[in-house]
Formats: C-alpha cells, structure tokens, sequence
C-alpha cells in the first residue's frame, strides 16, 4: 500500500484548526497585561500542546489512508475510529486526471482526480495528492495507447495554433471573472499591491495622455477601451497558460491529452465513456473553416474556466482525416431539419429591438444633457457595435441551424450566445426531448425544439421555430 504526499498532512490539519481559538482567547486575555503576559508564555507549554495535537491528528489522517493498484481495481482506505474502503474498477473510469502546479514540481507532488460517469454530479470520485513515482501505479493500469498509422493518431498544437485558439475564446467577461476572483480571494494583498504601486493614479495619467493624442476621442472612451483590453489579456495569458504545449495521442480505446505549460495537466480519457463530440466555431471561424473539437466526457474539463477541448485547432480536412481515428462512429452530416426562412423574426427580434432602444434613447440623452455628448456618442457606439455583431450571429444561425439523424445517430447544429455548437453522438444519448409552442406557432404551424443530452451539468440545445410537423416526423425514434 502507499500513502499520499507528506503535504497532505497540512489539508487534514485544517479540520482541527478551530481548536487554536483557545490559545488565541487566552492569549487576548493576557495581552493587556505586561506581567501577567510574561506569566503566560511560561506556560505557553498548554499552547503548543494543542498545536502539537493538531498535526498529530494531521499525521494520523494521512498515515490511515493508503492507495494502491493492482488486479485492474484501485482500492483505497482511510479512517481512524471508523475505517471507509473504496474500490473502483479501472475499466470503470470515464477520466483519469494528473496535475502537475508549478510550486509543487519541486516537491515532486502531483494531484490525482479519477472520475467514472456515477457519483455525485459535478464532484470528482477520488482525490489524491500522490508523488510523482506513483503516477506509473495508475498508468500502468490504463490500456496502452496502440501505436502505428492503422491504429494511433497524434496531434500536437504549434504555437500559432495556441495562439490563434486562445485568441478566439479569450474574452474580457472572463478576464473581469479572473480579476474579480484575485480581488476578493487575496483581498488585503491585492489592494496592497494596487495602493504601493499607485495603479489607479498610474492609469489616469496614461488614459489622460493616450487621449491627447488621440484627437476627438474623450477620455472615458480610452479609459473603457484600456480595461477592456486589459481584462482580455488576462484571459488570453489564462488560455495560453493552459492550453499551451497541447498534444493528443488516441486509439480507438484511449485518449491521452497534455496541456499546460506552469501547470502541466495529463488526462486520460476512456472512448467508450464520452457522451458527444461538441465541435465549436464563432463567426470569424466558421468564416475561414476553422474548428475546434471539444468533448463532454465525466471528470473532464469540469475545471473552472477550463474548456474541455480535445483539438483546439482543425482545418476540413484535418477533421475529415483525424477525427474519425478518434471517434469511428463520428460523421459530420447535412442537415434535414432546417429551420425555415419564414422564422427569421425569431433569430433577430432581441437584437434589432435592443438597437431601435439605443438609438433614440442616445439622441434623447444628448438633446437633455448636451454637456455629455460625447460620452453619449461613444457608448451609443459601443452598445451597437456588439448588438451588429450579434445580429450577424444571429443571420447565421439560422442558416446553419438544424439537425439530422441517421443510423442511430444525431447531428444537432445551433447557436448558443456567439458560439456556434455542433454535436454529434447516439440517440441513446438523448436524455430529454421537449417541443415547446406558444400562440403564434400554433397560429404558424411551428415550435421550438429543445433536445436535453446526458451529461453532469445539463447540457441543452434550442432550435427555434421549425415547422411541428417535420419535427414530430424527425423525433419518432424517440
């Protein structure tokens, strides 16, 4: 049997931490008096008493609980007074995750998460902190990656591929998320580092002479401009962090992907447990041909701010030649339920009615507060410039928007925000279907159809307005 990295001691130590209120409560005690206070550290004995208490327990709980593998199972043990085994079958796994931080290279630690498809949903079944040595326990239980053409695929993302895939889903709304997290998560530091390093006099100043230069153009709009880019920075330096060093290696059985290049993450994914291929484009990439291929599978990608991505970047034909060696099932087909050009209203009613609101509201604001004209005039702009962008989403996806089925399988396309999905999987994998009609579908002969897959977190996709008959046609497998 094996233990756990001696660090672990330090998490099992948080759950006595509560008994250090007593040496604190009686050291408040004392504190006000330099006699007495000179009386308490002579018997300060009782404090390191508890403290010592509190790393033995620390110790206990990390001595009982020992892993090991072997005959195809992982068996774990743990507890003191009461003694909890756990065994899982490695052909049950789903994903096997290996995390490498960066501060815990040195230590030679590493993470473990081994996640099947049952359990809680959303949480991770087994969690270790293992050495480094014992990653080979777990590898050499997994099926070996077959090698040679017939058999084996690799793939290994370039640098300007990284870069092209961080730059598509890097967005300031998830750099505002990182920057609100080392705000309130390291509160009096951040703020420390803010006030010595004067950021906030620093960045007036720098908005104040971009702005000089920049004739017509008023400081506030630099100043929006500045943070904006700023937090998308963020999220691309968090993507190119993360998705940087990629490689893939599969058979028909295993999927090994690496990633990372501070953390270093290595997963294993079992074939046979993903639950559907989602292949993603925006609109500059569906422009040019560009997709990138991501899977749901237990245990994978469940990360925050992480994207279970399994090739960030693809060309046609890459897809046509690579993916099928991956998933041998998967095949991009035609859509034969489309969404008719009669629903067009459907797709583009929120953002032409959120413009026709703009812009008499602007003109409205500079005829009662002229002195803010030109702070009306740019975030006019900037409230039409994302509503044009999100009408020309909207436009194609309703060209696009549609599925099929076909020999047991389904190909959904549809548009969720200002990514364009693509999913592909069994019937089987269809957990929920509802058709949903108001008045003026039962008045057009239409419905929207709303098709629920398995998955931990529900996973749903809306096709709008198609004709109820096609759909009732399209849906009696189910």
């Amino acid at each position: 049997m094996h233990h756990e990295h001696p660090l672990r001691i330090i998490r099992y130590t948080k759950k006595t931490l509560w008994l250090l209120i007593f040496p604190i409560l009686r050291g408040a005690y004392h504190v006000f008096n330099r006699e007495v206070l000179l009386e308490w550290l002579e018997g300060a004995w009782m404090d390191l008493l508890i403290l010592l208490f509190i790393i033995a327990y620390g110790w206990l709980c990390w001595y009982m609980r020992v892993f090991t593998v072997r005959d195809g199972q992982i068996y774990v043990k743990e507890g003191i007074f009461y003694t909890r085994r756990r065994i899982i079958p490695v052909r049950n796994l789903s994903a096997l995750t290996i995390e490498h931080p960066f501060l815990l290279r040195p230590l030679k630690a590493a993470y473990l998460n081994a996640d099947t498809a049952s359990g809680l949903l959303g949480t991770t079944d087994l969690k270790l902190m293992i050495r480094c040595r014992d990653e080979e326990l777990f590898r050499k239980a997994l099926p070996r990656i077959r090698q040679g053409k017939r058999h084996n695929t690799k793939h290994k993302g370039s640098f300007l591929r990284t870069v092209i895939f961080s730059v598509i889903f890097s967005s300031s709304f998830s750099g505002t998320v990182y920057m609100v997290v080392f705000w309130f998560q390291s509160g009096r530091i951040a703020r420390d580092l803010i006030a010595e390093w004067q950021i906030q006099e620093r960045f007036g100043t720098m908005t104040e002479e971009i702005a000089q230069h920049l004739t017509g153009i008023p400081p506030i709009a630099v100043a929006v401009g500045l943070l904006f880019l700023s937090t998308w920075f963020l999220s691309f330096i968090s993507n190119m962090l993360r998705y940087g060093g990629f490689l893939i290696e599969s058979d028909r059985r295993m999927i090994s992907v690496r990633s990372g290049l501070l953390t270093k993450r290595l997963f294993y994914l079992t074939n046979r447990k993903i639950n559907f291929a989602d292949i993603r484009q925006n609109l500059l990439t569906k422009f040019f041909r560009i997709f990138s291929l991501a899977v749901n599978c237990p245990g994978y990608g469940t990360q925050r701010g992480s994207i279970p991505i399994c090739m960030p970047i693809l060309t046609r034909k890459e897809m046509d030649e690579v993916v099928p060696m991956i998933f041998p099932d998967i095949r991009l087909t035609g859509n034969t339920l489309r969404t008719p050009w009669t629903s067009w209203l459907s797709y583009v009613n929120v953002p032409v009615f959120w413009g026709i609101m703009i812009i008499p509201a602007a003109q409205a604001a500079r005829h009662y507060f002229p002195q803010m004209a030109e702070a009306t005039n740019f975030f006019q702009v900037m409230l039409l410039l994302p509503l044009a962008w999100k009408l020309a989403v909207q436009i194609t996806a309703l060209v696009t928007t549609g599925l099929s089925i076909t020999d047991g399988r389904i190909c959904v396309r549809w548009c969720k925000g200002t990514t364009f999905h693509t999913i592909i999987t069994d019937t089987d994998c269809i957990a929920k279907i509802r058709i949903r009609r108001n008045l003026f579908h039962r008045i057009n002969g239409k419905c929207h159809l709303i098709l629920y897959f398995q998955s931990e977190v529900t996973r749903k996709c809306v096709l709008r307005s198609l004709y109820y008959a096609e759909v009732q046609k399209a849906m009696a497998f189910a």
